[in-house]
């Protein structure tokens, strides 16, 4: 995903919000080099990771909260008289 694509999702997300998105290339002594995609929403945490769709994913869910798991997927509960 590109920078301006981000940067359109991200403003969907914010419905109106102040908004921000940035772009980190860091290059170590050794020539490593480390991508940081960053976004922001007013009044939630920063989010981050090394590619838009996972930063994005990030801030989903500090929007909407962690998914649900499915019926199937959660563990059962012993009922106890």
């Amino acid at each position: 995903m590109k920078f301006l694509e981000a940067k359109a999702k991200l403003k969907k997300m914010a419905d109106g919000k102040y908004h921000q998105i940035k772009y980190s290339l860091t290059e170590y002594s050794s020539k490593h080099l480390e991508a940081k995609c960053y976004c922001y929403i007013d009044g939630l945490d920063w989010v981050d990771s090394s590619t838009w769709e996972e930063s994005l994913r990030k801030m989903e869910i500090e929007i909407n909260g962690p998914p649900i798991p499915n019926a199937k997927e959660a563990p059962e509960e012993e009922v106890t008289a």
